[in-house]
């Protein structure tokens, strides 16, 4: 009898160890279900966050009286990209040169008055975009500075490390641009209309790039930096208006931006492209010259004309320079007895 009742609780105590093996095997069922779930949920929201546009009307918007005027200065700094904007007696600045042409860079604003910068936008860590800042902000004050944030050890090179340890040194407010964020120069309104995450951008720098576009009264500026056209899908799969009077174009002309698509979407009826003369690069490439001349966008080039100025009104646009030829970097290069 003793030995029955013995096998009764050890045939008890065995199920009893079943249940919560049972019990045990559900819960961590529950617990990957739940947490695949939140993975999905948070991989949606980053997405949405940066590729996600609203457009709506700012209250804040600053209001442009017809007698002022916003200049865009395409300083001419060889294969490489920088772009000053006055307005109302203030200066931003988006992308710097790279490190051996900044200094031409500060000749240039140095020459024409500036005397600090209310906000500089370095588009991405390339060299021929941010390569130069670090001579910029030494030589004047700067408020604040945007840039998009980069993976941790994607970039090492002792330039952007030098760059943001000086950043630092002069304690200079950084900024990492959002998709919709905002700020003003005088009555112009700049506006963060493309961002990918990192996660989106992966390991092409280019397309770390912040678009900006700029508005004065009635007149828009497209500010691309090296967006590619993977940041092209995306502004176009979106709700923002791209539609502008004047394109920088993406990539100093490269075949990699500048999509029919995108082009379509924006219709420029200017674009301005920064390249230097005879680079190796082959900038700007054929393909994106016959786009820019099918659509019959009047083209201003530094490699053709050295520094552009462009003067904005709220209904008005107008160059110091003629309109530049529609034909490729090596056939320019060529013509000019570079190549």
């Amino acid at each position: 009898m003793a030995n029955v009742k013995k096998g009764k609780k050890r045939h008890h105590q065995v199920n009893e160890r079943k249940i919560w093996v049972y019990v045990f095997a559900i819960l961590i069922l529950l617990i990957l279900i739940w947490y695949e779930h939140y993975s999905a949920q948070q991989e949606q929201n980053e997405s949405e966050s940066s590729n996600y546009y609203v457009e709506v009307e700012d209250e804040s918007a600053p209001t442009v009286s017809d007698k002022e005027q916003l200049h865009l200065h395409m300083i001419s700094c060889g294969q490489a990209d920088s772009f000053l904007f006055e307005q109302n007696g203030q200066y931003a600045l988006i992308d710097c040169g790279t490190r051996s042409t900044g200094k031409d860079v500060v000749e240039y604003m140095q020459k024409i008055g500036v005397k600090e910068l209310q906000f500089i936008v370095g588009t991405h860590p390339h060299d021929d975009h941010m390569g130069g800042m670090e001579t910029v902000i030494e030589n004047f004050n700067c408020k604040q500075i945007y840039m998009p944030k980069v993976e941790n050890g994607l970039i090492t090179a002792n330039w952007y490390l030098s760059l943001m340890k000086h950043i630092k040194r002069k304690k200079i407010k950084v900024t990492n641009p959002k998709v919709n964020d905002n700020f003003n120069l005088g009555s112009a309104r700049f506006l963060v209309v493309g961002q990918l995450s990192s996660k989106e951008a992966g390991q092409n720098i280019n397309n770390y790039s912040t678009v900006i576009k700029v508005s004065f009264g009635e007149m828009d500026i497209l500010m691309t930096g090296d967006a590619e056209t993977t940041v092209e899908e995306k502004m176009l799969q979106s709700n923002v208006s791209l539609d502008c009077e004047i394109l920088k174009v993406g990539h100093h002309g490269s075949t990699t931006s500048t999509s029919k698509e995108f082009l379509n979407a924006v219709s420029p009826e200017y674009a301005i492209i920064s390249c230097g003369i005879g680079n190796k690069y082959e900038h700007p490439c054929k393909e994106t010259m016959t786009k820019l001349k099918k659509g019959k966008i009047a083209v201003y080039r530094t490699d053709e004309s050295g520094d552009v100025v462009i003067t904005i009104s709220p209904n008005d646009i107008k160059f110091n320079k003629s309109q530049g030829d529609y034909i490729d970097g090596p056939t320019l290069a060529k013509k000019k007895g570079v190549a």
